[in-house]
């Protein structure tokens, strides 16, 4: 999902964005409430076990309002499509190797394994130097 990285102001459309910590939560409250109907929230939720605990919030800019946004505190909204309803649409599912991906791997490992076998004979050779 792409970040909106225009700000000052967040121009209209539909935005989601992750809060850290109870400060900055609170703070972006107050930033909703200061804003007087130019951001409106869709959904929240919150995850109090998380440390910091974590703030997911989709919300709204109507056209005709380009509220302006502290990246530096809050961080850059990312663009909602429709179908984000909720953190478990954003979160990013662990990677799961593919075929290319451990044929990589085997292959480092082989190269790994054909270096120690290059300093093993050296070392052999070395000792029967002697």
């Amino acid at each position: 999902m792409a970040q909106q990285t225009q700000v000052e102001p967040i121009p209209p459309g539909r935005y989601w964005i992750t809060v850290l910590g109870r400060d900055n939560m609170a703070d972006f409250d107050a930033w909703i409430r200061d804003m007087h109907g130019a951001v409106q929230i869709e959904a929240s939720s919150l995850d109090q076990e998380a440390n910091p605990p974590v703030q997911f919030i989709i919300f709204r800019v109507p056209e005709g309002r380009m509220p302006f946004l502290n990246p530096h505190q809050f961080g850059f909204p990312s663009f909602a499509p429709p179908n984000v309803t909720s953190i478990q649409d954003v979160e990013q599912s662990p990677v799961v190797p593919g075929p290319i991906d451990r044929l990589e791997q085997a292959a480092g490992k082989a190269g790994e394994l054909a270096s120690e076998a290059v300093l093993l004979v050296l070392a052999v050779l070395l000792l029967s130097n002697r």
